[in-house]
């Protein structure tokens, strides 16, 4: 079981940094993070297969389970927080009551590892994906819907906020699942390998890191898309801001945030933001307010205001590459994992 410690806040504040309200080691690698709805449970899932969760107010330990016979790859907390699900290196997702009891075995449906594993915001669907293929899954483990194999592997998934559409990444596109009546199957092509995801809250856009170091997006109204090129290595951390104003892309040891007020970033300059002194790793935005987090390999976590000015107006670091990084649903806090087990919640206001 993991361990909890606390720091001397006092001192911590004094140096201007991020005040820890507890931090705690898993022992292995931590390759997904997710908090509850509730902000009360968050579940860390590790190199090792193993599955913790944690009650993220004091950072003890709830349960320990050794979910998975090699690494853990994802986690998903359902909206009411009552279940969760977890993916790793074998061919069935799982699915585990809210106190760590095993429920039930999604498979994926061959012999590819479960990679991925979305929760719908608005309740009742959670997805898979192995391989190819995508399935869906009720609140409870019952099959609901398996989509025809893909034209590659599937790369990511993001859910519009509502709900009502999955979109699924890979190479040549991204494809919308639609869940609304007489609706159809949508393909945003592309000609490239995707490697991340992500679907603006107000649902007009969705931005993808491509494979050849370049962010591409597409206004889901018109169907007209973009590139945004120039990045030193893949961009594998995108987020949006709680308006859909700002998009947020990692891709160097430079933060790059681009504006979509208006008539959007097309033909516009960036928002630079630099200060990590490694290669950006994960990114998010507050739920309330414009604040970015952004973690880096250089084991740092900056915290920013991407519309008032270039610098962090709050720092942090754990031990080694930042791997995990989300936010409390009510904006109270700030939680971060990294490549050597270290876990820590910093309060931010």
């Amino acid at each position: 079981m993991p361990s909890v410690t606390t720091t001397d806040r006092a001192r911590v504040r004094a140096e201007g940094e991020l005040a820890p309200r507890w931090r705690t080691d898993v022992g292995d690698y931590v390759a997904a993070a997710e908090i509850s709805r509730d902000g009360a449970l968050c579940i860390l899932g590790a190199g090792d297969g193993r599955v913790h969760g944690l009650d993220l107010a004091t950072g003890s330990p709830i349960f320990t389970i050794h979910a998975h016979a090699g690494g853990v790859l994802g986690v998903g907390i359902s909206p009411d927080g009552e279940r969760f699900i977890t993916c790793g290196q074998e061919p069935s997702a799982k699915l585990w009551s809210r106190g760590g009891e095993l429920l039930r075995e999604l498979p994926g449906g061959g012999a590819c590892w479960v990679e991925h594993v979305a929760w719908a915001p608005s309740g009742g669907r959670v997805a898979t994906a192995a391989g190819r293929k995508v399935r869906l899954w009720t609140n409870d483990g019952e099959p609901l819907v398996e989509t025809e194999p893909l034209e590659s592997t599937v790369s990511a998934l993001a859910w519009r906020a509502d709900g009502s559409g999955l979109a699924v990444a890979c190479y040549g596109g991204v494809h919308i699942l639609p869940f609304v009546p007489g609706a159809k199957l949508r393909k945003l092509a592309w000609k490239g390998s995707l490697i991340s995801l992500a679907w603006s809250p107000d649902a007009k856009i969705v931005a993808c890191g491509s494979q050849d170091n370049s962010v591409h997006f597409w206004r889901l109204a018109t169907g007209r898309d973009s590139q945004m090129s120039g990045y030193s290595f893949k961009p594998k951390a995108l987020a949006f801001d709680s308006e859909s104003k700002l998009l947020a892309t990692s891709g160097d040891r430079t933060v790059t945030v681009w504006d979509f007020r208006g008539k959007g970033p097309e033909g516009t300059r960036p928002i630079q933001l630099r200060s990590h002194k490694g290669v950006c790793t994960r990114l998010a935005f507050s739920p309330r307010r414009g604040v970015l987090a952004s973690g880096s390999q250089d084991t740092s976590v900056l915290l920013w205001e991407p519309r008032r000015g270039t610098k962090p107006i709050r720092v942090a670091s754990l031990e080694d590459e930042i791997t995990a990084l989300h936010w409390h649903p009510q904006d109270r806090g700030l939680l971060a994992a990294d490549a050597s087990g270290n876990a820590a919640f910093w309060e931010t206001s």
